[in-house]
């Protein structure tokens, strides 16, 4: 059995929009339904993807995306000068470093560019995965989409 080769990752341009909106649909239907109800979920994914909102949100963002095989399977954003707002990996390929290897690439662009912490708002989803990679909880939050209340965590980690 061979090991699963590291993730290859580039720039998330713009023009990725679609496959980040389908990213994310897959990420929070599928991927956090252990952790939300189905009600909250479809609050937080929306009614459908939207490559134009996601446009803007790369637009604004130092972002990478996560390839396997040429296959795009996650990205992750930064908002300088250090806060990762975007991060999701398809669940079919979640286990496999993706999310470590966006992290520590992101990490290195944050402290390239004068950040003394990386902050992130995270699900109940990545809450683990954050704290592995030394972020602490500041305070869990309540915020709402679509009339639904959803939990979520501040979280910090000093660089």
């Amino acid at each position: 059995m061979t090991a699963e080769p590291p993730p290859d990752l580039r720039p998330l341009l713009s023009e990725d929009a679609e496959i980040a909106a389908e990213i994310f649909l897959d990420a929070v239907l599928n991927g956090t339904a252990p952790h939300y109800s189905e009600e909250e979920r479809r609050a937080w994914a929306g009614p459908r993807a939207d490559p134009e909102r996601w446009r803007d949100r790369i637009g604004g963002s130092v972002g990478l995306m996560a390839e396997l095989r040429g296959v795009p399977v996650g990205f992750m954003t930064l908002v300088m000068p250090g806060h990762i707002d975007l991060a999701f990996v398809r669940p079919g390929a979640a286990g496999h470093g993706i999310g470590s290897t966006l992290l520590s690439a992101l990490t290195t662009i944050a402290r390239a560019g004068g950040a003394s912490a990386l902050t992130s708002d995270v699900s109940k989803a990545a809450r683990a995965f954050f704290a592995h990679h030394g972020f602490e909880l500041l305070r869990e939050q309540s915020i709402t989409r679509r009339g639904v209340a959803l939990t979520n965590y501040a979280m910090r980690k000093p660089l």
